[in-house]
């Protein structure tokens, strides 16, 4: 990765040289950039997030840090398939008295950081600041964040399915 995509990547200015090193090598430099649990987000992002030519945005923070837990291994498929039972509703975002779990919380700043620098993959919509509720906002990908979503959909587990709560897309897209 040249000196200029990782500093362009990491200050987090809008560049969209990301979009171009997306598209000749195959994501590889962008990935780089990226942490575990950032990518998770893309990823998940991907599945619970509105295209980004959707007019409307929807209340889904809340689905793609859940998701994003089970890509990174910190609940199971089980747990994951549980959360989601229920259509508009993520269990196991709150605590006895009504505070974001440290799971969740710590996830959703990654999310909110991951909106700040990198705003070329994901846009988020409603008020993201700290100590928002991922409940009332969303996050969407761009055609890059897509591309790149493509790209580390195979490095992560196979996602449950949700009978009762369908994804907003699916994997491969169709041409």
């Amino acid at each position: 990765m040249s000196r200029r995509h990782w500093v362009a990547l990491t200050t987090g200015r809008r560049f969209h040289g990301i979009a171009r090193s997306i598209n000749r090598t195959r994501g590889s430099e962008a990935v780089m950039a990226l942490s575990l649990v950032e990518q998770a987000l893309i990823v998940a992002a991907f599945f619970r997030g509105r295209p980004s030519n959707h007019q409307v945005w929807g209340s889904n923070s809340d689905q793609v840090l859940t998701l994003s837990l089970f890509y990174t291994g910190d609940i199971s498929s089980d747990d994951c398939i549980k959360r989601f039972s229920k259509r508009s509703y993520i269990s196991n975002l709150y605590d006895r008295d009504g505070q974001l779990t440290d799971e969740i919380a710590a996830r959703y700043f990654h999310l909110v950081r991951l909106l700040r620098l990198h705003g070329g993959l994901i846009q988020g919509g409603g008020d993201l600041q700290i100590p928002a509720d991922p409940t009332y906002t969303a996050c969407r990908l761009t055609d890059a964040g897509v591309k790149l979503a493509c790209f580390l959909i195979p490095k992560f587990p196979t996602k449950p399915d949700f009978p009762d709560w369908p994804d907003n897309r699916n994997f491969p897209l169709a041409p």
